[in-house]
This record gives structure tokens, sequence and C-alpha cells, in this order.
């Protein structure tokens, strides 16, 4: 990452026990990865067979970053979008732009602190992009406390697992 304003990336180790617990659900997944901030989950799906990653966040330098990111490691256009948005404004135009739910896997990491977790899977129940039996992970505070389920127009996320990295939880839905 570049020099500018503070990102807290996922640690290496919770990256690799996210990438472990998904195992064969990322090979040939269409994968959303919100807050994206370095774009590591996102690159890190890529590597592991993901056939297609929209990275979106609010902030220009990620953006940025991520653009270079990606252009550093040689990943062909053909196989990521780059979304500058705040959350709810991308995931609205995400939906907007597809027929139907599209994506497999979806990576949150928001700032912690925000609730933005929270609003964030409201959303993405709210606006079904995630595919019938599609996976969210949400990355967290494990002080933040989430519901079990949420419930959209069509279908809802149900909490399917839940582990802890010394401050940060990660918490994984299915959509059902």
């Amino acid at each position: 990452m570049p020099k500018g304003p503070p990102i807290r990336p996922t640690l290496d180790n919770v990256r690799q026990a996210i990438f472990n617990l998904l195992a064969a659900r990322v090979q040939g997944a269409r994968v959303l990865d919100l807050f994206s901030g370095t774009g590591a989950l996102g690159i890190e799906a890529l590597s592991r067979g993901a056939s297609h990653v929209t990275f979106a966040d609010r902030s220009f330098f990620c953006v940025k970053a991520i653009e270079e990111n990606l252009s550093a490691l040689g990943i062909d256009p053909a196989h990521f979008d780059l979304v500058r948005a705040e959350m709810l404004t991308a995931i609205r135009r995400l939906r907007r732009e597809s027929e139907g739910p599209r994506f497999d896997l979806v990576f949150l990491d928001p700032p912690y602190g925000h609730d933005l977790t929270r609003k964030t899977l409201i959303a993405l129940a709210q606006y079904a992009i995630v595919s019938e039996l599609g996976w969210v992970v949400a990355e967290h505070d494990k002080r933040d406390s989430l519901p079990p389920q949420f419930e959209g127009k069509e279908g809802r996320l149900v909490l399917q697992r839940q582990e802890r990295y010394g401050d940060t939880a990660l918490t994984f839905y299915e959509r059902q």
C-alpha cells in the first residue's frame, strides 16, 4: 500500500484462515470485495481461481492502489472491475447493472466502530446481489454482535460459522 490514509489491511493469518475455510468455494466464483482497501482479499481470490472480482471502495486512494497492485501482478483486466463508491451506492449500482444475484462470494471488511458491518449485511440481504447459496464473509471487531440472520426481499443471509483471531472476528453467512 502506498503512503496515504491509514488502512487496516486483513492480517495474513486471518486472510489464510478465510481461504482455508472457503477452500473449494473460490474456484470459478464471482467475488465482490467491499471496503476493499488494498484489495488483498480479492487478489487472493483471483490467485485461487476466482473467475472475476469486483473491488469496491469509496476511497480514490484505495481504488488507485488496487489498480496499481493488479497491474503490477499482471492480472488481466477482464477478470476484475473497480468501483469507487460508498458501500450502499456500490451495492445499489451493482444490483441495477445485473439481471439478478451475481456474486458467489462477498468479502466485507469495513472500518471498525461505525456499525458498518451490520448495515452492509442488511443492504446485501435487501438488494439480493448474492447468489443463492452464495457466501458472505464479514471481518469485524470481535465485540460487534451480529444477528443469526438478515431478511431481504429475495432471501435471507443465515449465519453459518464464526471464528475469532485476536480482536478480529470472521462471520460467515450463506444466502438461502
